[in-house]
């Protein structure tokens, strides 16, 4: 009879220790599966170029941006196509897939275009936070940069 019993108490905790291990693994499984949810769902951003009414009549090429935040999140946003003319606002969709940021306290600008650009702002909009402007009123020559403000030491 106690040879039974010990069976019996042994093949309970075999089974009690498997169950949990189960559980465990479904847990861990769970959050995986969550965290790469959100790096596939990404997170969206709208960029707003704003060209000064001194620009060019008619600059046409194409802008690189990369922002981010004081946490080391950037998004590159690379060949943004345009027909920049002058007193002239372009918005762009951008989708990040992996980490966003938050709280946008730099951005980098690349110019690659036919003529000078002159640039009154650049703003970056999100869901989460509130949006942010930089404010270039500067020339940029064809090929030049990268032209960037980095706001990130007040955070």
């Amino acid at each position: 009879m106690d040879a039974l019993n010990l069976t019996l108490i042994l093949t309970f905790c075999i089974i009690a220790a498997l169950s949990q291990a189960t559980h465990h693994l479904a847990i861990k499984s769970s959050k995986l599966n969550q965290t790469q949810q959100q790096l596939d769902e990404g997170c969206s951003y709208v960029a707003t170029i704003k060209t000064s009414c001194s620009s060019t009549f008619y600059a046409r090429g194409e802008i690189d941006l990369i922002f981010g935040d004081a946490y080391g999140n950037q998004v590159y946003v690379p060949e943004l196509p345009g027909h920049f003319d002058d007193c002239s606002t372009n918005s762009y969709d951008v989708i990040q897939h992996g980490a966003c940021t938050h709280q946008i306290c730099h951005l980098q600008l690349y110019w690659t275009g036919d003529s000078d650009l002159i640039l009154e702002t650049v703003s970056i909009y999100n869901h989460l936070d509130d949006p942010v402007t930089f404010y270039y009123h500067t020339v940029i020559p064809p090929a030049g940069g990268p032209y960037g403000f980095d706001d990130c030491h007040d955070y």
